[in-house]
C-alpha cells in the first residue's frame, strides 16, 4: 500500500513502537496483568480469520491406565492455561503417552481450554483450579510425583511444599523473571532429583539462572505421521486462500509461520524482514497464523504490512489447524527472540519444508539432521535478557532483518526435506521415553 494510507500506517507503526517501550519497562506483574487489558483496546473488531483444525486421531497411545487406577506410580502434570500452544500441545501428548510407560498421570491447569477438553474427552483426569488452591489439591490427590511446566511464581510456591518430588521443566528462556521469581524457581530446582530442560541452551540458560546442576535435556517432539493426516497441497492452499481472502495460485511462493501474536514469538520482526524479501522476489506471500496472545504485536504486524507496497502479500491469521496450513506451504520461517525446542519447526521438516530459523532452542540441531533443509539466522537481538529484548523490540528495524530476508530468498529457490519421516529425537516417542526415565528415577 502507498500514498497517504501508507504514509499514515508508517506514523502509526512510530507511535506503536513508543507504547511498545512503555510495555517493556513495565515490571511483569503490571505488564502481563492489568496492562494486558488496556491493550486489549487494540483488538479489531471482527475476530482473526482462521483454519478451522481438523478433527483427527489421537498423536499418541491413549491412557493406557484406566481411570482411577492406582495401582501405577501417579504423575500430576502441573500446567498454566491449557488451550493452545506448544507448550499444552507437548503436555498433551505427555498426559496420553506417559501411561505405556507404566505412570498414572493427571493434569492441573489454571484454565483449560481447548487442550484442557480434548484431554478431558480423551479420558485423562484435569484438575481446573487457581494457583491459590493448587497446594490443596496436591495435598488431596497425593501424587507420586510433579512435573512443573510453568515457572509462574504462584505455581512454583504450590509445588515446593509439596511432599512428593517435583520435577521443573524448562521449556524456553524466561527473560521476566524477577529476582524473587528466580530465588523460588533456584531453590526449588536445587532441590529436586533432577530438571528437564528441552534443548541444550535452555537447559545452560537454566543452570545460570537457578544453579541448578542435575538438568536433563529432553527434545521435544511430533508425531511422525502428522504429514500423513494433512490434507493435499491443492486443498489445503485453498483453506488458506479462503482464510486469508486472497488469490493464491501456483505461482506463489508461500511462507508459512506457525507462532503466537507474543513479545517473545516476534511477529513483527517477521513480518519487516519478509517485506524485506518480497521486494527482491515479489512471488513471495506470507501467511503468520496463531492465537494472538499480544494485540499490540498484533498490531505491529498489522501497520507494517499497511505501510509498505508489499502489504497486500501478508496475510495474519489466527489459530489455524497446523497441518493444513504448513501442507500448503513452501517455507516455513520462525524469527523469534527466544525458543525451547518449537514444535512447529518440527512439524514444518515433517513435511519436508526449507526453514529459516533464528538461532533459538534446538534450531541448529535440527537443521543439522539428515534430510531437514534450513538455514539458522542470528538471533534479532545480542542476549536474550529482557534489556536487550527492549532495546530490539524499539527499533524501526531489527539488526538481523537483511540477513533474515536474504535468507528467505534463498530458502524459496532451493530444494525441499525429506518429507513423511521425523528425525531422531524429535518423535513423541522420544520425548515420552525421555520423559519417563526421569520421572522413574525420581521414583526409585
Amino acid at each position: 500500500m502507498t500514498g497517504v494510507r501508507g504514509r499514515l500506517a508508517e506514523a502509526g507503526y512510530r507511535g506503536l513502537l513508543g507504547l511498545t517501550a512503555l510495555t517493556d519497562a513495565l515490571p511483569p506483574r503490571l505488564r502481563f496483568g492489568h496492562w494486558q487489558s488496556v491493550l486489549s483496546m487494540l483488538r479489531p473488531d471482527d475476530d482473526l480469520p482462521a483454519i478451522p483444525r481438523r478433527a483427527a486421531s489421537s498423536r499418541s497411545a491413549g491412557p493406557a491406565t484406566p481411570v482411577g487406577d492406582r495401582s501405577a506410580p501417579t504423575c500430576m502434570l502441573v500446567a498454566g492455561e491449557l488451550d493452545g500452544g506448544g507448550v499444552e500441545q507437548v503436555i498433551s501428548d505427555l498426559a496420553l503417552g506417559l501411561p505405556a510407560e507404566g505412570l498414572d498421570v493427571e493434569v492441573a491447569t489454571t484454565r483449560s481450554g481447548r487442550v484442557g477438553s480434548a484431554l478431558a474427552e480423551a479420558g485423562v483426569r484435569v484438575h481446573v483450579c487457581p494457583p491459590g488452591d493448587l497446594a490443596g489439591l496436591i495435598a488431596e490427590r497425593r501424587p507420586d510425583v510433579i512435573e512443573l511446566h510453568r515457572p509462574d511464581p504462584a505455581l512454583v510456591r504450590a509445588v515446593a511444599g509439596a511432599a512428593a518430588p517435583v520435577i521443573p521443566v524448562f521449556h524456553a528462556v524466561e527473560s521476566y523473571l524477577n529476582g524473587r521469581a528466580v530465588a523460588a524457581l533456584g531453590a526449588l530446582a536445587r532441590s529436586a532429583p533432577s530438571c528437564i530442560a528441552v534443548s541444550g541452551g535452555v537447559g545452560r540458560f537454566f543452570a545460570g539462572l537457578t544453579g541448578a546442576s542435575r538438568i536433563a535435556v529432553v527434545v521435544n517432539g511430533v508425531a511422525e505421521a502428522g504429514a500423513e493426516r494433512a490434507p493435499g497441497r491443492t486443498d489445503a492452499r485453498r483453506a488458506v486462500a479462503e482464510a486469508a481472502g486472497a488469490v493464491i495460485d501456483d505461482r506463489d511462493i508461500l511462507v508459512v509461520a506457525l507462532q503466537r501474536y507474543s513479545d517473545q514469538k516476534n511477529a513483527a520482526g517477521l513480518v519487516d524482514a519478509f517485506l524485506a524479501a518480497a521486494a527482491q522476489d515479489p512471488r513471495l506471500r506470507l501467511v503468520v497464523a496463531g492465537s494472538p496472545d499480544s494485540w499490540l504485536e498484533y498490531r505491529r504486524c498489522d501497520l507494517l504490512r499497511a505501510a509498505s507496497p508489499s502489504g497486500h502479500r501478508v496475510h495474519l491469521l489466527g489459530d489455524c489447524d497446523s497441518g493444513t496450513v504448513l501442507a500448503a506451504g513452501d517455507v516455513y520461517a520462525l524469527d523469534s527472540f527466544a525458543e525451547g525446542g518449537p514444535l512447529s519447526a518440527v512439524e514444518a521438516a515433517l513435511h519436508g519444508l526449507p526453514m529459516v530459523l533464528s538461532d533459538v532452542g534446538f534450531a541448529g540441531d535440527l537443521v543439522g539432521c539428515d534430510g531437514v533443509v534450513g538455514e539458522v539466522v542470528r538471533l534479532p537481538a545480542d542476549g536474550q535478557g529482557q534489556k536487550a529484548l527492549a532495546r530490539v523490540r524499539r527499533r524501526r528495524h531489527q539488526p538481523n532483518r537483511e540477513l533474515f530476508a536474504a535468507a528467505l530468498v534463498r530458502a524459496s529457490r532451493g530444494g525441499r526435506g525429506s518429507s513423511g519421516r521425523v528425525p531422531a529425537p524429535f518423535t513423541i516417542r522420544d520425548m515420552v521415553a525421555g520423559h519417563a526415565a526421569v520421572l522413574e528415577a525420581a521414583l526409585a
